[in-house]
């Protein structure tokens, strides 16, 4: 299983998995993301060249902090490759990578019925905060 940054040219691959992880973008929003977005870290896990599982991680930077933070914003590994450690790779990978970048904080959201995920992030060494995570749309 090889795991690397994504670039512009894994856009197809992960456009497959996110509409799998039932998030709704274009190809074409997620490739301007790829090319121009130098506060996100997307990683991919390839299987021979086949995309299995990404994760991304955006910097947060806030006047309110000392130090900016990162906020892991997706998980997804394909059905026939979960249990095998592609997660667990993949969030290492991404920690390293934002590490490099400075990062020393990390922060994950899902869902509290996620019980796998929540297991897999514990193992990592993350813990429950007691903070509520609210969300709102506002429409124009």
């Amino acid at each position: 299983m090889e795991i690397r940054v994504a670039t512009v040219n894994d856009a197809e691959g992960l456009h497959a998995l996110n509409a799998l992880f039932e998030n709704a973008t274009t190809i074409e929003l997620l490739k301007e993301s790829l090319a121009e977005n130098d506060r996100e870290i997307v990683c991919i896990a390839l299987d021979s060249g086949i995309p299995a599982g990404f994760c991304s991680g955006l910097i947060v930077k806030s006047m309110c902090y000392s130090e900016s933070r990162a906020d892991i914003e997706a998980l997804y590994v394909k059905n026939g490759y979960r249990g095998q450690g592609v997660g667990k790779a993949l969030i290492k990978f991404l920690e390293k990578a934002l590490a490099e970048r400075g990062i020393r904080h990390f922060h994950i959201t899902t869902g509290t019925n996620n019980k796998n995920a929540l297991s897999l992030y514990e193992k990592l060494g993350y813990s429950k905060t007691g903070e509520a995570l609210l969300d709102k749309t506002v429409l124009p």
